[in-house]
């Protein structure tokens, strides 16, 4: 659970750095989803409940900080946590090349969700080919955002947390 806060934490910076920062200096296609990478990173590396749950509050804070739509970013985020869990079960999250791809797709199913949950509120089907569009300059400024942060924390990004009951075998220990 004191990780989980850790990631609160981390959360509140991202958010006012999405939210008030990036506004200022960054094209609106051009702003990385820092909370996308919060919740990969609570997707492979924390037991399922206590990141279940934090995923929910990061959607309700995405939610509280844009738009008028209550929901739509917790549900998007969950959505995109489960599915995370659910290919993290199957493949080696300790690959950090795997972490980018996975990343990549969070973006873009995220955006999805995003996009086609905007659309059944409203009665603007431009507003998905709007959202769609802008998907790859997102996804490329997210994943510099993310490289960024490999480079200068990157034993928080990249250490096991003792989730997977193989995580002696990626650490050299096969016995």
């Amino acid at each position: 659970m004191k990780r989980c806060m850790l990631y609160l934490v981390a959360a509140c910076i991202f958010l006012l750095l999405q939210s008030t920062f990036f506004p200022l200096f960054l094209d609106a296609r051009w702003r990385p989803n820092l909370i996308l990478i919060l919740v990969l990173l609570l997707a492979v590396r924390e037991k399922p409940v206590p990141a279940m749950l934090t995923v929910m509050l990061l959607g309700a804070f995405l939610d509280s900080l844009s738009g008028t739509t209550i929901g739509l970013h917790i549900a998007a985020c969950l959505v995109v946590f489960i599915l995370i869990r659910l290919a993290a079960e199957k493949l080696n999250v300790e690959s950090p090349a795997l972490l980018v791809l996975i990343l990549i797709g969070a973006i873009f199913v995220h955006g999805l969700l995003v996009a086609f949950i905007m659309t059944t509120y409203s009665d603007l089907a431009t507003i998905f080919y709007l959202l769609i569009s802008t998907l790859p300059q997102q996804a490329l400024s997210t994943l510099f955002v993310f490289f960024m942060m490999m480079m200068i924390f990157p034993r928080w990004l990249l250490e096991d947390s003792g989730r997977s009951d193989h995580s002696r075998m990626f650490n050299g220990d096969l016995s």
